[in-house]
């Protein structure tokens, strides 16, 4: 019962993150990988726990060793910093108009809430935190909070 409050709690938490507005414009609508390392596991793909289905994968999983550093995709501002149930130690960064990018399962978080970073600044270092089966970067892009494929944002993205 413990669980399922935080749980709902961290919910509502992240879903007015998602839902945020801001009024600056993106400073670009091509985006960084986070991390240089092989995707793992793709946007949208359909997941099975205990043999029954689970919503669609929300983003990219990048298979890097623990302390990789993760690298802000775009310049933007820290809008949430939390350690959650299922995402583990994790970073909200808005980017502007809507546009909102999720790192989670971090080992170390390296930024403050209301700092603003540069495209390319080091938000965090990569772990398995929360509900993760090993090491790895999980990030996910939000437009007006609808997920969106990160790997449409990333030029010549090679998987």
């Amino acid at each position: 019962p413990e669980d399922l409050k935080r749980i709902e709690r961290e919910l509502a938490e992240q879903t007015a993150a998602y839902r945020r507005f801001s009024p600056g414009l993106p400073s670009n609508l091509m985006l960084d990988k986070p991390v240089d390392g092989p995707l793992s596991s793709p946007f949208g793909l359909r997941r099975f726990f205990n043999g029954e289905e689970r919503n669609p994968h929300s983003g990219l999983d990048f298979a890097v060793p623990a302390g990789t550093p993760i690298k802000a995709p775009a310049a933007g501002k820290v809008i949430l910093i939390g350690d959650y149930f299922f995402n583990g130690k994790t970073v909200f960064v808005d980017h502007g108009q809507g546009f909102i990018s999720m790192f989670c399962h971090l080992s170390k978080i390296d930024v403050k809430l209301g700092q603003q970073v540069p495209r390319g600044g080091v938000l965090g270092k990569v772990g398995a935190t929360g509900r993760a089966t090993g090491p790895h970067m999980h990030w996910n892009v939000s437009l007006n909070d609808a997920r969106v494929d990160p790997a449409i944002f990333i030029g010549a993205f090679q998987p």
